[in-house]
């Protein structure tokens, strides 16, 4: 009785060895989809913060565009841009276009638009005087909301996605998915 129950955790220990060194040497490929991408983002909007005293940012309805050949992640959301005089406030909207690398942390298994570039804002009547310090907002607001926010995240149910829980390898789009490459982190007397 013993001895099968020594045999148990033997064999469950080796299992868990082999299923460890298998993963370790292997790389994950995962595709997403423009729609998957948006709809991870969708779910976290909208999404409203206030930013230098007067200006109120919301963002929703995100939009993904994944150009072939390229590593970073283009689209934009809709804004909701509220500047508040005091008396009153000054509701404008419009949208902006952006672009980011893409970023993975392992800790949680997400994956996070970074160094967001603003490529085009569309908002019309910001008075002239406030142009600077509204640009100023939108750029804070972006880079939090995708700081904060990730644009996809692994499934914890999914063994594969566990077991991917390495480092970030290569990042391309193609055929309009985003083509990320997880594995394991290379040493340096690695071949």
């Amino acid at each position: 009785m013993m001895r099968s129950f020594v045999l148990g955790i033997v064999a469950v220990g080796l299992l868990g060895a082999g299923a460890f060194l298998y993963v370790s040497q292997k790389d994950f490929v995962f595709r997403f989809s423009e729609g998957d991408l948006r709809e991870r983002v969708d779910d976290r909007l909208p999404w409203t913060k206030r930013y230098l005293f007067v200006f109120e940012v919301s963002v929703d309805n995100p939009r993904i565009d994944l150009v072939d050949g390229s590593d970073r992640v283009a689209g934009g959301v809709d804004l909701l841009l509220n500047i508040d005089f005091g008396d009153s406030d000054v509701p404008l909207a419009g949208a902006v276009d952006v672009a980011g690398g893409v970023e993975y942390q392992s800790e949680n298994g997400e994956f996070f638009l970074i160094n967001p570039e603003i490529e085009n804002i569309r908002i019309q009547g910001v008075p002239d005087r406030f142009s600077n310090q509204a640009n100023a907002a939108i750029s804070l607001a972006l880079t939090e909301f995708y700081r904060t926010r990730p644009i996809y995240s692994l499934d914890e149910t999914d063994a594969s996605h566990l077991a991917a829980r390495l480092v970030l390898k290569d990042v391309v789009v193609e055929d309009e998915h985003l083509v990320v490459t997880l594995g394991r982190k290379e040493r340096p007397n690695d071949s």
